[in-house]
């Protein structure tokens, strides 16, 4: 905490009119944070103060009180004295990383007048890239969608107009899509694209749309984007198309047309807001993209929850996504990242949203992987040697467009230098060991990409091989032109290097002079002050003052700095040529810059290359070095008549890396028209949940192209995986745990297809018993009848099971568990076997659980006798059923008891018997007595003899 800045002010005026100038500012929402940039260092004051010292430091002792007269707090309603917090650069970097990656939080960044300099956004960080520490680990992607009500029905209650930006890989998309009153569809598009901010028309004053507004904001919040209000007169296509021409390319003028007016109004408010004309490096740059949402998987909000796709808790998923992380794997994407190069992170954490549904490019995946595989040297050479050189290319040109140096064109060159490096490899493994289908494979894919790209780097190889000094910085990293390349140049460095030799020679003499060893005693530095100058220890010092020639420059910690008059004037001399020298490289190297850049297309396509290349490898090492390795999954397509998915042995990816876990493997087998619908039952703790989310997640690391942890797989193509697990609520928004569960289940049955995959885990615990299991088994049978898709549903109602006695297409599972009571009332030998087996499970073992865990024992026997009594009545109630008596004849039957035991217990009071009833003669008296009213009960008018039996039998 000591090395923070301190916030100085050059006097009191200064100070007081900084903090006046931040009461004025005008109110800010509590999403944004405000920053004041002082060169050096930055400040946050108030509740962005607060915020800072709780989520950057956290801790309070950070914040330091603003020197304010409380006159002017009073002034401006402030209440309480007025915080502030210094921050340095890099503080700032890991800052804004956090705040607008994983909070969603609005940026502004003013200068020390107040005066707003930058503004940033979670889909728009253009302005303050440069400040942010490290790489992305996502594309920033930044949408607005444009909202049209038709009315006509739940199937095509809306149309979306929807336009995208994806800054990092230079791509526009424009399509229109219609969605159903729960707005499914938007929500799968949200997370396919990977959108990071949603742009919408501002409806809050609209009364009709208030319904419809409060849906749309619930599905944009629950794909961890943020909703901007833009207003809705904005969305007009006026130029639009012109723009677009000049972004793409004029060839690409026509090609607009096909877009609906909506879209291009959409594209329009998205230009607006990111400015993205005003910069010319952009012209031309752009590419238009059509997105469908049947290229891909559809995934909810609430699959890549429970499936664990990326790491829980948004905190953290910055430093979890990083190249060559070694957090605890706890998601997908920390599992399969072994990505060596950031490209390659940002273009996984895109595979993993977009799993593709075309089997070819699956199998085209799934064929490279197993190649990489196989030829471990090849893929070590590339993983340990190739890919960590290769810089992160969308940043570099970003950098190069700002404030570009010799050492930015250098990292280039060394990418440039890589390529050939990479495709000789590819060439002659797949030559040498590869088969036709491979090598055809990888020429199309990887080989002819990077060759073609490759081919224009030459010429950028030639002109740095001829400009720069690449021995300077391989010996002593210095970047620098060469001097022979241009005359001026070199004249400068004859002469700075003659002055340095007489540097050189004062350095020896005053060593000769003073006594002191040169290399070890008498330092001679460059001080960013005085220039070149010598210094001494203070003890050693002493001997300066014996002779009068050397002059004292200044005393710090590690010395005193001293010259002599011949030195300061070599070094003003010095410090003057250097400058001259400086400036006519900064024109060289401006010019470098500016050709570096043109070859910014070729150099992103290469980027794309080899982050795929990245990427089959990071595959094919985990793959590899699994506990088990993973086995390739035969595909089944979509139109295929006989679908099926069959796994062998399957293990959960993610549980089966914890450490001290050994993973019990089990067997899935969903086929069509046969057992489509799979109902899970037994007891708490027992692998359930697990079972079938692994399940899930085999069928998307299939599908996006890698092995999966079984030991053999027959995997059906899926059009969409939609999961509703866990009970979770967002009281903050007004959301009870049973309305999310309404709310995703309606997102399921609105969005599933015959070819989906459905996996819901104890649906209906936020309701009473009874309409929860209705609602359970209603979605089921409508699931398995109606949808008929590949469904999971893992539940504690075990009336449900009697699904298979009336579907064929349902089968039940259970997980095994076993019980040894030794005769003992209250054991608590429960094993788990976590083995799933066919057919149901009789009971939830939830109390055994609680012994598990060490109840108390009287908690524990109380819930056994409550258990106890509950299953008696239950079963009373089942046998009245089965007597198949009519409802009036069992109220009826229910009234008459009731008269006729009120009789009894007048009787028992009125003989005073009930205070006797420890004799036997009057427990047979009673007895007698209640028989008695039992046989009258036939006498009563319409009450069934059968009723009067059964009562007999219950109570006798």
């Amino acid at each position: 905490m000591s090395s923070r800045p301190d916030l100085k002010f050059s006097d009191v005026a200064e100070e007081r009119g900084f903090y006046k100038r931040f009461l004025q500012l005008p109110q800010k929402s509590a999403n944004t944070l405000r920053l004041v940039d002082k060169s050096e260092y930055y400040i946050v004051i108030g509740d962005d103060a607060l915020f800072v010292a709780d989520q950057v430091y956290h801790t309070s002792s950070v914040l330091k009180d603003c020197k304010i007269d409380p006159s002017t707090l009073r002034q401006f309603n402030v209440q309480g004295p007025l915080k502030y917090v210094t921050m340095s650069l890099q503080i700032v970097g890991n800052l804004l990383k956090m705040a607008l990656m994983d909070l969603g939080k609005k940026v502004e960044v003013y200068d020390k007048t107040w005066k707003l300099q930058r503004t940033a956004s979670p889909g728009n960080i253009e302005q303050v890239d440069d400040l942010i520490v490290g790489s992305l680990e996502t594309n920033i992607v930044l949408a607005s969608l444009k909202f049209n009500f038709n009315g006509t029905g739940a199937t095509n209650y809306c149309t979306i107009a929807v336009s995208f930006i994806d800054n990092t890989n230079y791509r526009i998309g424009l399509f229109d899509l219609l969605d159903n009153e729960v707005f499914s569809n938007l929500e799968s598009c949200l997370i396919q694209l990977g959108i990071k901010e949603c742009l919408i028309p501002d409806l809050r004053d609209n009364p009709t749309m208030e319904n419809d507004l409060k849906k749309i904001l619930s599905v944009i919040d629950r794909c961890s984007c943020v909703a901007s209000f833009v207003k809705a007169s904005d969305f007009n296509g006026k130029d639009v198309e012109s723009d677009l021409a000049k972004l793409c390319g004029n060839e690409l003028s026509l090609s607009v047309s096909k877009f609906s007016a909506n879209a291009l109004g959409a594209c329009n408010v998205l230009l607006q807001y990111l400015n993205i004309m005003s910069d010319e490096t952009n012209l031309g740059n752009f590419e238009i993209v059509e997105h469908s949402l049947s290229q891909f998987v559809k995934l909810d909000a609430s699959a890549i929850k429970a499936l664990n796709v990326f790491p829980a808790g948004s905190q953290n998923t910055s430093a979890t996504m990083s190249v060559g992380s070694s957090q605890k794997c706890t998601s997908l994407f920390q599992l399969l990242n072994k990505c060596k190069t950031n490209a390659g992170v940002r273009l996984l954490n895109e595979w993993l949203k977009q799993p593709l549904t075309d089997i070819e490019q699956i199998n085209k995946r799934h064929d490279l992987v197993e190649f990489f595989m196989d030829q471990l040297e090849l893929r070590s050479t590339l993983q340990e040697e190739c890919l960590p050189s290769v810089p992160d290319i969308r940043r570099l040109t970003k950098k190069l467009n700002k404030n570009g140096n010799l050492e930015d064109v250098l990292k280039i060159y060394q990418f440039a230098q890589t390529i050939p490096t990479i495709t000789d490899l590819l060439k002659q493994t797949t030559d040498e060991l590869g088969s036709e289908k491979i090598q055809t494979l990888v020429r199309e894919i990887l080989l002819e990409p990077l060759l073609s790209n490759a081919e224009p780097l030459e010429k950028f190889k030639e002109l740095v091989e001829t400009t720069v000094d690449l021995e300077a910085y391989e010996e002593t990293n210095e970047f620098m032109i060469k001097v022979e390349f241009n005359e001026q140049l070199s004249i400068i460095r004859k002469q700075l290097d003659q002055l340095k030799g007489d540097i050189r020679k004062i350095h020896l003499e005053a060593a000769d002079d003073l006594g002191f060893d040169p290399e070890k005693k008498l330092k001679l530095e460059n001080h960013h002050l005085h220039g070149w100058c010598m210094r001494l220890t203070r003890n050693d010092a002493k001997s300066l003052r014996q002779h009068k020639k050397y002059i004292e420059l200044s005393t710090v910690k590690a010395g005193i700095f001293f010259s002599t008059r011949d030195l300061k004037h070599i070094a003003e001399e010095t410090s003057e040529l250097q400058k001259r020298y400086e400036q006519q490289q900064a024109s060289l190297v401006k010019e470098i810059v500016s050709i570096t850049l043109s070859y910014t297309p070729v150099l992103e396509k290469l980027s794309i290359v080899i982050a795929q290349l990245d990427i089959l490898c990071s595959f094919a090492q985990v793959s590899s070095y699994a506990p088990v390795p993973y086995v390739r999954p035969k595909m089944h397509s979509m139109h295929d008549p006989n679908r099926k998915t069959e796994l062998i042995a399957s293990r959960h990816p993610i549980v089966e890396m914890q450490d001290d876990v050994t993973f019990i493997c089990n067997d899935v087998k969903l086929v069509q028209d046969e057992s489509e619908f799979i109902i899970i039952t037994g007891p708490n703790m027992g692998g359930k949940s697990t079972y079938i989310r692994q399940i899930g997640v085999i069928c998307l690391m299939a599908q996006i192209g890698c092995f999966v942890p079984c030991d053999e797989a027959t995997v059906a193509v899926v059009d969409a995986i939609l999961c509703r697990v866990g009970a979770g609520d967002s009281q903050l928004k007004g959301v009870s745990t049973f309305m999310m569960e309404m709310l995703e289940t309606a997102s399921i049955l609105k969005n599933a297809t015959q070819n989906s995959l459905v996996i819901i885990d104890e649906l209906g615990r936020g309701t009473s018993t009874y309409d929860g299991f209705g609602l359970a088994w209603s979605i089921s049978e409508y699931i398995a009848t109606s949808i008929k898709c590949f469904a999971l549903f893992a539940t504690h109602f075990h009336e449900l099971t009697t699904l298979e006695d009336k579907l064929k297409n349902v089968s039940n599972m259970h997980v095994v568990a076993h019980i040894d009571d030794n005769g003992a009332h209250n054991s608590n030998d429960i094993t788990l076997l976590y083995k799933v087996e066919p057919g149901s499970s009789d009971q939830s073992f939830g109390i055994h659980v609680a012994e598990v865990v060490q109840f108390p024992n009287k908690i524990v026997n109380m819930a056994k006798r409550k258990a106890a009594e509950l299953e008696e009545l239950k079963s009373n109630s089942d046998s009245l059923k089965k007597l198949k008596l009519t409802s009036d004849q069992i109220v009826t039957g229910t009234d008459a008891l009731k008269r006729s035991l009120k009789k009894w217990c007048d009787y028992l009071k009125d003989n005073q018997l009930t205070e006797r009833l420890s004799d036997p003669a009057v427990q047979e008296e009673c007895i007698d007595k209640l028989k008695t009213h039992i046989d009258d009960l036939s006498k009563e008018e319409g009450t069934s003899q059968t009723f009067v039996d059964w009562i007999r039998e219950t109570l006798l």
